[in-house]
């Protein structure tokens, strides 16, 4: 590959880095608005969850197809938007049905999006990208609460999976933006050479 190519590659990801602040910024308040309203219902919950990850999924199809990104793979990209809507479309279309497996299909999903966070974070390393270890201890915390939900899932009660799912959210967002902010200074600093 020839260094322009790889230039090009490196600085997808980088041009776009407000979609990263924007999925982020989303994650945090719904993981907030969620932690800080307990009497949200399980079937609120559900549809907010749905209609956020359709918005998510939606940002992230169109970063997967406009993005070279080297920092993580397209094809994981693009898998992991289309993943989001589905579950998105299933949650919202089904919020009654869905609040019955919502702790497993979340589980799943928070597994998954760990794994992109460690993956994300080992790149940033082999970058030489200051800070990856926040990103990495995020997605370590977000496979524990997946973990600890997918062991139990029709066990560990409503209450709990509402915690665990909020605490995700914040972290997640939370990861987003500091990735979006990364990107930036980035892309800041590339303009200025």
């Amino acid at each position: 590959m020839k260094t322009y190519d790889l230039y090009e590659h490196v600085m997808e990801p980088v041009r776009h880095w407000w979609m990263y602040l924007i999925i982020g910024s989303l994650a945090f308040v719904l993981g907030v608005f969620m932690l800080t309203s307990p009497a949200i219902t399980y079937e609120l919950m559900t549809l907010l969850l749905g209609l956020a990850l359709v918005i998510f999924g939606i940002i992230r199809l169109i970063v997967g197809i406009v993005n070279k990104n080297f920092f993580v793979s397209r094809a994981a990209v693009i898998i992991g938007a289309v993943l989001d809507i589905a579950l998105g479309v299933l949650l919202s279309a089904n919020p009654g049905i869905a609040a019955i497996s919502l702790p497993l299909i979340l589980g799943m999903w928070m597994l998954y999006q760990s794994f992109m966070m460690i993956n994300y974070a080992a790149d940033l390393k082999s970058f030489k990208v200051k800070g990856y270890g926040l990103t990495l201890f995020c997605g370590v915390v977000l496979l524990v609460l997946s973990v600890l939900i997918l062991l139990r899932p029709i066990s560990i009660g409503m209450a709990t999976v509402a915690i665990y799912v909020s605490i995700s959210f914040i972290i997640y967002g939370l990861s987003e933006i500091i990735s979006a902010f990364r990107l930036r200074s980035l892309h800041d600093r590339i303009d200025e050479e």
